[in-house]
């Protein structure tokens, strides 16, 4: 069996003041310390690259590292979390597995809109990770291009994970975006319609609660291919149409999301699994007053399996 983390914080970013962060530093530390209390994870286990050192040439290397040395004995257990803006780019013309044409993006400190970290990067690298390796992946950023900004009280102290494209490119996502949702909406009423299809009054009201929640949550599994979701585990601050908070909470900054998922493990003993790390995740967010909605994509019997256990 072995065991590894990359963990991934980064509050500054190369010339863009204007981009700063506060608690992406902190999530990092945070998430080292739960590993090492509640997984046994060693010192030599993590490897934490933060701000300046967290430039994309590093986090690629970093990546090398973590996704290398197998045991090969069904037992591999492997995380990547990173704390950073988020944002989306309009995906090149001949770039034809994205159907909305977007690429999503996770922000580095050099960060160059004409060369970003897309996720068609990550799946490039995850792709070759053995089948009995346990790999997770949490991501407390925004992914989304949009321009529909969740708003937070003042008294909050919030500030988003997501930085806006510039101009022309925003422009284009936005157009995408609008056509993306109204496919969206077209899919769902019509799978709605065929699943009550046929049944009575009674039998309708019992099968409709929670339906188009669930058609939802289908829909976007089916976009969404960060990872592949029959494979690894992918835990995300948010939908892709939401912020996720980078806040002052407990009395220190932290990202809402990497906080959430702290106090679950923390309240758990560490003895938990996916589903229930996404549950209680997505209930600490609510009582907190945050209105990102977590996102866990991975494959059904993932969601009963121990949070960081081995596979075999």
């Amino acid at each position: 069996m072995s065991k590894r983390a990359l963990l991934v914080g980064i509050n500054q970013f190369q010339g863009r003041p204007e981009w700063l962060l506060r608690g992406c530093v902190n999530d990092s530390h945070a998430m080292s310390q739960l590993l090492k209390e509640y997984y046994a994870f060693q010192g030599d286990e993590i490897y934490t690259i933060l701000d300046s050192d967290a430039n994309a040439q590093n986090i690629r290397d970093g990546l090398s590292w973590l996704l290398s040395d197998y045991s090969g004995d069904g037992k591999d257990v492997r995380l990547f979390h990173i704390a950073s803006h988020g944002t989306q780019v309009a995906a090149n013309a001949e770039d034809d597995d994205e159907d909305d044409k977007l690429d999503e993006v996770i922000v580095p400190y050099d960060h160059d809109w004409n060369n970003p970290f897309t996720d068609d990067l990550l799946r490039e690298t995850f792709a070759p990770i053995p089948d009995g390796v346990n790999f997770t992946f949490l991501a407390d950023c925004c992914h989304s291009g949009s321009i529909n900004k969740d708003l937070f009280p003042a008294e909050m102290d919030v500030r988003p994970r997501r930085v806006d494209p510039p101009g022309e490119m925003l422009a284009r996502i936005q157009a995408l975006n609008d056509a993306r949702f109204s496919a969206e909406a077209q899919w769902i009423e019509s799978a709605y319609n065929q699943a009550l299809e046929g049944l009575s009054f009674s039998e309708r009201r019992g099968k409709e609660r929670g339906l188009k929640e669930q058609l939802k949550a289908l829909f976007y599994k089916e976009k969404k291919k960060m990872v592949e979701g029959e494979r690894h585990v992918l835990l995300a601050a948010c939908e892709d149409v939401q912020t996720a908070a980078d806040a002052f909470i407990d009395g220190s900054y932290r990202g809402a999301f990497t906080w959430s998922l702290g106090k679950a493990i923390s309240e758990a003993n560490g003895n938990l699994t996916y589903g229930d790390l996404h549950e209680q995740s997505m209930q600490a967010l609510k009582a907190g007053g945050y209105s990102q909605n977590p996102q866990l994509v991975c494959a059904d019997e993932r969601r009963g399996l121990r949070f960081l256990s081995p596979l075999g």
